[in-house]
């Protein structure tokens, strides 16, 4: 039983073996060095035609619901800004803008609400995900109820 033990004792401290290497060398991770950092300030969204985009982003500041949001925003940041407007110009085969409406934190966009502006008559149509259409703001209103 002495043999065991002593056997057990020096398997354990033949295991432990702590000799420093020197001739190893020291791997450093080169892409920690490259990190880059993101921020919706790096992000650039033109509307070329600043006229339009102002009345439409005054059209949509009267409805209520864009409001109520606005203010929500509003108290969420600390009274810096409301809602933002990200306004795409049509494609080819579109004649409405699409605008998004959201928070624009430092992090990342957050849409809130998605409309289709016609620049001609500025009727205003409001994306629903669920049903994946283009609803009125009279639709919209009484999908909310």
């Amino acid at each position: 039983m002495k043999r065991f033990l002593y056997l057990l004792v020096i398997i354990s401290f033949s295991a432990c073996n702590n000799a420093a290497k020197t001739d190893e060398t020291v791997v450093i991770d080169s892409s920690s060095a490259k990190i880059k950092t993101d921020s919706s300030a790096k992000y650039i969204h033109s509307f070329t035609d600043t006229a339009l985009e102002t009345k439409i982003t005054n059209a949509l500041m009267k409805l209520p619901f864009v409001m109520k949001s606005s203010k929500y925003i509003d108290s969420l940041s600390n009274h810096r800004h409301g809602i933002a407007f990200m306004m795409d110009e049509p494609q080819e085969n579109e004649t409405d803008i699409s605008v998004q409406a959201g928070y624009n934190g430092g992090e990342r966009f957050e849409t809130y609400y998605r409309f289709f502006v016609n620049p001609k008559t500025m009727e205003i149509q409001v994306y629903d995900p669920v049903e994946d259409k283009k609803l009125s703001i009279k639709e919209y209103l009484k999908t909310q109820r």
